[in-house]
């Protein structure tokens, strides 16, 4: 059973809750939840910018990093079923914390910048964590 988010039907979902007691019983993602996990972990991302003395805009980093991190969280979210396993939820959230990673990279005037590319592993590994806290806490299929 393929429970997506966006495109479960209300009657479908009363029917799902009302046979398997809860929404999480269902598979179904829960989106705050999600949200949740991509602001913290994405402003866990920006907080190394607070040890760089020499850097003016830290708080636009910081909100930058957050922002980051719930659109990979979302993007991962939406791309997940109830029956992704951990391995793959980790997976594809390294893969669009990747893409958002390499975007700032190249943002950032790629090669010549002497600090951006310290965003595309930090972007993998925290794209990597979101799949597996959404499979974990929004999902809850483990």
């Amino acid at each position: 059973m393929n429970a997506r988010l966006i495109l479960v039907r209300s009657y479908d979902l009363a029917y799902r809750v009302s046979c398997l007691g809860s929404a999480a019983d269902a598979g179904i993602m829960s989106f705050p939840t999600v949200i949740l996990i991509g602001a913290v972990l994405g402003a866990l991302d920006g907080v190394g910018i607070f040890f760089e003395p020499r850097e003016p805009y830290k708080w636009q980093i910081l909100c930058a990093a957050t922002l980051k991190g719930v659109l990979v969280a979302l993007l991962t979210g939406f791309s997940l079923s109830a029956t992704t396993r951990w391995w793959s939820a980790m997976a594809i959230g390294a893969l669009y914390g990747f893409a958002f990673g390499f975007v700032i990279y190249l943002a950032k005037g790629g090669p010549t910048s002497g600090d951006a590319p310290y965003v595309i592993p930090s972007g993998i590994i925290t794209g990597g964590l979101i799949g597996l806290f959404i499979v974990i806490w929004a999902i809850k299929t483990i």
